[in-house]
């Protein structure tokens, strides 16, 4: 039976065409703040990094940095869906401190997987998929809805098999 499942997941499911699967996933923020705090091991430029999840799509992100002596709140309304173009990208507005969070990407104090452009924050989310099989599942991915609720982000995943 392994062998069988192997060889469907091997040619990227082509036996099975015509699939679709919608999922939701929910994800706590607790969780959220751990990927978080993973991901930015290592980054001289932003030592702490908190985010509180609100409902229609609000997020606060709390960030201390050396090269500020304060800690920034900055207040973010995500877009309702990823940008699956390219490499995946969650977008969000930024709804204050703009000029911070461009003197930020200005000086480089951001990771390379975090942009600015104007008043949105673009989060490149390629450079978190790493392996063949974690790129072969992303290929399935059709569209990426994103809505929250308090202390929660909710992806809607559509994959489809061509």
């Amino acid at each position: 039976m392994d062998n069988v499942f192997r060889k469907v997941v091997d040619n990227n499911f082509s036996e099975l065409a015509g699939l679709t699967v919608d999922a939701s996933v929910p994800v706590p923020e607790h969780l959220v703040n751990e990927l978080i705090a993973v991901s930015l091991r290592g980054n001289k430029n932003i030592t702490y990094c908190r985010v509180t999840i609100g409902a229609q799509n609000r997020v606060s992100a709390d960030v201390k940095t050396p090269l500020w002596p304060w800690p920034v709140n900055l207040k973010l309304r995500l877009f309702r869906s990823v940008d699956l173009t390219g490499s995946p990208k969650v977008r969000a507005f930024l709804e204050n401190n703009v000029l911070l969070g461009k003197l930020g990407s200005l000086f480089k104090a951001l990771p390379d997987w975090i942009n600015i452009y104007q008043d949105q924050i673009v989060i490149d989310v390629g450079p978190f998929v790493q392996t063949s099989e974690q790129k072969r599942m992303l290929d399935l991915v059709r569209s990426i809805e994103i809505s929250t609720e308090q202390a929660k982000v909710i992806f809607g995943i559509r994959i489809g098999v061509d």
